[in-house]
């Protein structure tokens, strides 16, 4: 069983360092536009799900794009109809997330580094453990 925490571990470790990583890369570089919260997807179980916010805004450059942010809420702070700040990617208008919101990122990937740190080192653990 200590192969399953390691491995989920190290899995919540990498999704976090990317969440991160984005979150940074759009506070320092990325656009921030007015825009809209289209519709909000459920992700997961029946009571804990996750919502991603769908999000419609025009670019620095005049296109309007509509696009899922990679980043989820559980309960959501924005419902559909809601006017946000979003930040983009302007090589990528396709990455965005709702500006503002835990730090566009970098608090729900410290949260999620430091669930996957203590799962993985209790999984070592138990797995020098077993083989000694």
């Amino acid at each position: 069983m200590p192969l399953v925490g390691i491995v989920f571990g190290a899995v919540f470790i990498g999704t976090s360092v990317r969440t991160i990583t984005v979150g940074r890369w759009l506070r320092r570089h990325g656009a921030r536009v007015p825009g809209v919260v289209v519709r909000l997807r459920r992700s997961g179980g029946h009571h804990r799900g996750v919502y991603y916010p769908t999000l419609r805004f025009q670019t620095v450059q005049g296109s309007v794009v509509e696009t899922e942010s990679d980043l989820g809420f559980n309960p959501s702070p924005v419902r559909p109809g809601q006017q946000v700040m979003v930040v983009y990617d302007p090589e990528r208008p396709q990455r965005v997330r709702v500006d503002g919101m835990g730090g566009g990122g970098v608090l729900h990937g410290a949260l999620f580094l430091i669930v996957g740190a203590a799962v993985l080192v209790v999984s070592l653990f138990f797995a020098v453990r077993a083989w000694l």
